[in-house]
């Protein structure tokens, strides 16, 4: 049944954000735990190094983080890329390789002490591995309200890539888009004053201080809808 709300039951409603730090706040303001966000952007500009750094962020708040890793595994590659910015002796994270059903995924997320965050890479795995669609998906997010669903997807053009990724897209409230190691917020709502975080220092300047055109700045932050 559909409830109505007035504007008081608005205008009070409490919201639980959370906790970055300056430089996650300074980039992606003030974003509530719960929702979905995507991460897409093309090969080699810092995708899964932003993504590894996201999650170490969560980590270091306390949040119980669930690394879905079906594009690399759990292979030799993955580990030496997420010792460069984990802390093994500190890290509470979990790590699958492969999914099982929704409904056996479904299940697992319902159980008390189940992940506050879930992180999956790739979509587009996902979609393969699990034969999931973006209705469930979505619907995913509506249940379990108190978590936080990132998703990771490859691009064609400037688009993320099939139709489930789209539409998930459209369903999330923080889409981040990787490019030349920067990740800039392109997503509804308030960004932070700065409105992108700079994922690897060195490439990010040898991409885009060097040109006299410096695109990403509080200013230029284009919004979608």
């Amino acid at each position: 049944m559909i409830r109505s709300l007035s504007f008081d039951n608005i205008l009070n409603k409490k919201y639980e954000y959370i906790p970055f730090s300056k430089d996650f706040m300074d980039a992606f303001g003030k974003r509530q735990k719960s929702g979905a966000w995507i991460i897409y952007g093309k090969s080699g500009q810092g995708k899964t190094s932003f993504t590894f750094q996201l999650a170490r962020e969560f980590d270091r708040i306390g949040y119980k983080v669930l690394f879905i890793s079906l594009e690399m595994g759990v292979e030799s590659d993955f580990r030496d890329s997420l010792l460069g910015f984990m802390n093994s002796s500190r890290s509470g994270m979990l790590f699958w390789d492969e999914v099982p059903t929704f409904d056996e995924f479904d299940e697992f997320l319902g159980k008390q002490r189940s992940p506050d965050v879930v992180i999956i890479d790739s979509l587009q795995s996902l979609e393969g591995e699990m034969d999931v669609t973006a209705k469930q998906l979505v619907e995913l997010r509506k249940k379990y309200r108190k978590k936080i669903f990132v998703y990771i997807s490859h691009v064609e053009g400037k688009e993320v890539q099939g139709t489930v990724a789209y539409r998930v897209k459209r369903d999330c409230f923080s889409r981040i888009e990787v490019n030349g190691f920067c990740a800039r917020y392109m997503s509804r709502g308030v960004p932070g004053p700065k409105g992108f975080y700079v994922v690897w220092k060195e490439g990010y300047e040898r991409c885009w201080l060097r040109n006299s055109d410096e695109p990403f700045n509080s200013n230029s932050n284009e919004q979608e809808n």
